[in-house]
């Protein structure tokens, strides 16, 4: 596990905390010779190449995929027993799958993994949330083939 989030590094140690987390619990739903070697094939910092699709992994990739990027941080000086900083991590994951069901169970299971199973994790890397402050459907395509967006933004607090 990453060590705890600290100011001197927020955006990277956020991101890596979070994706601990994630790649940790959740399991592929590409099964039989589908499947893929490692989850870090399918769980990605920004769209992959579209001209990979179906090539072997590491270069290549398959459906579904996960887009996780690192997050945008809001601040605000409060003050509890002295000053502090309210720091606000705002993740959007995005999940990309060939069918509207598959994005959203994909969705779901990482929902599920932030709010029960990393808690403790959580809690130990200092981030306290997670709050859904959005979430949108959307559709797009690669070469002439149509696949589904669900998009899950994040919000998760802690006081430095």
């Amino acid at each position: 596990m990453t060590d705890g989030v600290i100011k001197e590094f927020e955006i990277v140690r956020s991101r890596d905390v979070i994706l601990d987390i994630i790649s940790s619990n959740i399991v592929d739903p590409l099964t039989g010779e589908e499947a893929r070697k490692a989850t870090t094939h399918w769980i990605f910092d920004g769209f992959p190449n579209p001209a990979d699709i179906g090539k072997p992994a590491p270069a290549g990739w398959k459906f579904p995929i996960i887009i996780f990027d690192y997050p945008e941080i809001e601040t605000e000086n409060k003050v509890v027993d002295g000053s502090k900083q309210e720091i606000r991590d705002l993740f959007r994951i995005k999940t990309n799958a060939r069918t509207r069901r598959a994005a959203n169970v994909l969705a779901d299971e990482i929902k599920h993994i932030l709010e029960t199973t990393g808690q403790s994790q959580l809690r130990t890397g200092t981030l306290h949330g997670p709050n859904i402050i959005s979430s949108t459907d959307d559709v797009d395509f690669i070469g002439g083939n149509k696949y589904y967006i669900k998009v899950l933004e994040f919000e998760f607090m802690r006081f430095d």
